[in-house]
């Protein structure tokens, strides 16, 4: 084992791909275990390995994780109620990274394309495209902080949406966007996790954004970070 962080993560509301599952604040328990120095990660809802495999450029990912509407912490009845209920599913994704001009040094940006498959509860695929440009870098507290500009665009086949946005939704293409302000903290955590954002998000065209699960509940806005203690460096 090469790292291990106990922690939190705050999110001022539980969204998925567009779609508001749970209307308040949620509190998630972190616990993360790295391994093969760093390459391997045990994330408590996912099971993630990265590898580069061009210079600092290019970036292999690949994670299976747990999909499910489930709410942890808090999880009022009154707040549930009229949610999207679907069965809990596994998700298996792979992904490149691409940065320019490279993940170390002079970084200025990325661009990250993953494809998921659903292994479980309707078999469907997704696609999704996020880029990052940083803004600029300062330090505080001995430790570097980067404001980075954030947008990415989601595609979803007919299996994939009826899952995500309802029985009624019949149809494949673009299905949910999102953008805002991300930091990261290079020194700290890897770049591919979001420690603090605040993101707009919203569901793409009528078929999706009128289908059951996503009726009246397919755009908002999303504050989280996440906090965490190294109990093994």
């Amino acid at each position: 084992m090469s790292g291990a962080n106990l922690g939190f993560r705050y999110s001022s509301i539980y969204e998925k791909r567009g779609v508001v599952i749970y209307r308040d604040f949620q509190i998630d328990p972190v616990i993360s275990l790295f391994f093969f120095d760093d390459r391997f990660a045990f994330l408590g809802d996912s099971l993630d390995y990265q590898e580069f495999i061009f210079k600092d450029q290019i970036r292999f990912r690949t994670k299976v994780s747990i999909i499910s509407d489930d709410p942890l912490l808090p999880a009022y009845e009154s707040v549930k109620e009229n949610n999207p209920d679907r069965p809990n599913t596994y998700e298996w994704s792979n992904g490149f990274d691409f940065y320019i001009p490279g993940y170390n040094d002079n970084y200025i940006g990325e661009a990250e394309l993953t494809y998921s498959k659903d292994l479980r509860a309707h078999l469907g695929n997704y696609f999704n495209l996020t880029t990052k440009f940083k803004l600029f870098s300062f330090t505080t507290l001995n430790t570097e902080v980067e404001p980075n500009f954030v947008g990415s665009i989601g595609w979803g086949d007919r299996a994939h949406n009826q899952y995500f946005y309802g029985p009624n939704d019949h149809e494949s293409g673009l299905t949910d966007y999102a953008y805002g302000f991300w930091m990261a903290f290079p020194g700290k955590a890897d770049r591919h996790y979001p420690i603090m954002q605040i993101m707009r998000f919203a569901v793409m065209g009528n078929s999706h954004r009128e289908a059951t699960y996503a009726q009246g509940r397919n755009e908002g806005y999303l504050i989280s970070f996440i906090a965490t203690y190294p109990v093994l460096d």
